[in-house]
């Protein structure tokens, strides 16, 4: 088979490659009337407020959270929640998680935080788990609630009903999960997503929601254009953690994203549990295929035997382009549970702009070659 001129692009979790009309219309009109919000009274910086505050009510009707913060990522977001929420004490975390989770962590060990992480051999973490970690002693839980790696889902709502009766904050991953779930985040405190990925909006935008009462230490301190007059940060919610120019034409972006999202989730949804469907059906009749994902929400981790992960997304890219993610994935702890750290592994992530065609010429590409 020759390499095609179009690319197949399979990398969904990384970014979604599917961008509406709506929301590309949304970035380019902000762009092209440019004004820092709230940072003047003339009309144009207030029109560029009433757009971000627009969004911010649409993260709230999508999280059921009170407060919403705009982040340049959710990995921004991550770290203003953990950095901004914990004080002293243990934190419980689990091996499955983001490096956005675990670097941060690593940084309290150095103050003297003590960590567990959670491993389970079904890879699910349930409530008993938690409740066998809980110490007088923990002060924040954190855990992810869609794996980037192979699709694993946690539990979050029999999770949050959980850890709120101990009154220990609870801190959500969402970014792979966001716009692909749909799920009552009651029982969770703070929760962290980026807009380039299931909300299919642009990058370089996130945000941080969380429950009202919660007070956190500012990760940036700055410009808000309020309360200019003092040399201390505003403790006002956003703006004391919104220091400096917001992404007015990203945030504009989300706004639109999120409403595509809700509005075309059931065929979202129906078209990533087909296509993983079928690409597992398939994967499973290849020979020396080891597969590490075991459900349907398009997230699909495999390696072929003992090969580099890194060459298999080569090849493919080169000799088909086709666009695979391979590697570690961010997630150096669940890789060495699944024993694929020095190996890694091929993911490949659907979104809105594939179809069976894409799975087709996967397939026919890891036929192709038996000495990959």
């Amino acid at each position: 088979m020759l390499k095609s001129n179009s690319c197949i692009y399979l990398d969904n979790s990384a970014t979604s490659r599917y961008k509406p009309p709506q929301v590309v219309k949304a970035v380019e009109r902000e762009l092209k009337k440019s004004a820092n919000s709230g940072r003047a009274g003339h009309k144009d910086s207030l029109r560029a407020l009433l757009k971000i505050e627009e969004c911010r009510d649409e993260v709230r009707a999508l999280t059921g959270m009170k407060e919403v913060v705009f982040t340049k990522s959710a990995t921004e977001a991550l770290n203003l929640a953990i950095f901004g929420s914990y004080k002293k004490g243990e934190i419980i975390t689990s091996v499955y998680e983001h490096n956005s989770v675990l670097r941060p962590i690593e940084k309290l060990k150095e103050k003297g935080a003590k960590v567990t992480y959670l491993e389970t051999k079904s890879d699910i973490i349930s409530p008993d788990d938690i409740r066998k970690k809980i110490t007088k002693n923990t002060s924040l839980i954190i855990l992810q609630e869609m794996s980037n790696l192979n699709g694993t889902i946690q539990d979050i709502e029999s999770l949050g009903k959980c850890i709120s009766e101990y009154g220990i904050p609870f801190i959500v991953d969402a970014s792979q999960s966001i716009g692909h779930l749909k799920t009552n985040y009651q029982g969770v405190s703070m929760l962290a997503s980026p807009a380039h990925k299931g909300l299919h909006a642009m990058q370089g935008t996130g945000f941080l929601a969380f429950g009202g009462g919660i007070k956190l230490m500012p990760l940036i301190y700055g410009g808000t254009g309020t309360d200019s007059d003092k040399l201390t940060q505003p403790t006002t919610i956003p703006e004391g953690y919104e220091a400096g120019t917001l992404n007015t034409p990203g945030i504009a972006g989300l706004k639109e994203g999120i409403k595509f999202t809700l509005k075309h989730f059931k065929d979202l949804d129906k078209k990533i549990k087909e296509l993983s469907l079928h690409l597992i059906e398939e994967l499973k009749k290849l020979s020396n295929i080891k597969l590490y994902t075991h459900n349907l929400n398009g997230v699909i981790a495999f390696n072929i035997g003992d090969k580099s992960s890194t060459d298999v997304a080569d090849f493919l890219d080169h000799e088909y382009n086709i666009s695979v993610r391979a590697g570690l994935h961010c997630a150096p702890l669940y890789h060495k549970k699944l024993g694929t750290l020095r190996q890694g592994a091929v993911r490949v992530s659907f979104g809105w702009n594939n179809g069976h065609k894409d799975v087709e010429r996967l397939v026919e590409a890891l036929k192709s070659e038996v000495t990959l």
